[in-house]
């Protein structure tokens, strides 16, 4: 999910593209994606744990000022809540990682080939 989130900028450029664009764009998403992912594994094999987005939500009061009919301010406790998100360690399987790793590279070279031949499917329907 989080992954996701973090494409939405390129979502919101490929709708001023032009369709040659728009088409690479589209052909490319999954070697991006799988770059990310083989960024993420490199990473948790590094630090040697993974770490997990969690929202945490805390309930409290804070002090509110509110006018009156008159004019008149007065201040008061009202309830507030608030949310953050913190990184929790996650423990993992060096083993399990290194395997997904392999993986993921090995799937890298197969999209990059696939990738290049779609790209060049997009020049030839869309040329500028």
């Amino acid at each position: 999910m989080r992954y996701l989130l973090s494409f939405a900028p390129i979502a919101l450029l490929a709708a001023c593209a032009t369709p040659q664009q728009q088409c690479l764009n589209t052909v490319s998403e999954p070697l991006r994606v799988n770059a990310f992912l083989i960024a993420q594994t490199q990473a948790n094999l590094d630090r040697g744990f993974a770490l997990d987005e969690q929202q945490r939500v805390s309930r409290g009061f804070d002090m509110c000022r509110q006018r009156d009919r008159d004019g008149n301010v007065s201040t008061h406790l009202c309830p507030t809540t608030k949310v953050r998100t913190v990184n929790v360690p996650q423990a993992i399987n060096m083993d399990v990682e290194r395997g997904t790793l392999d993986q993921l590279l090995a799937r890298q070279a197969i999209l990059e080939k696939q990738a290049s031949a779609k790209a060049n499917q997009c020049r030839a329907l869309y040329p500028e």
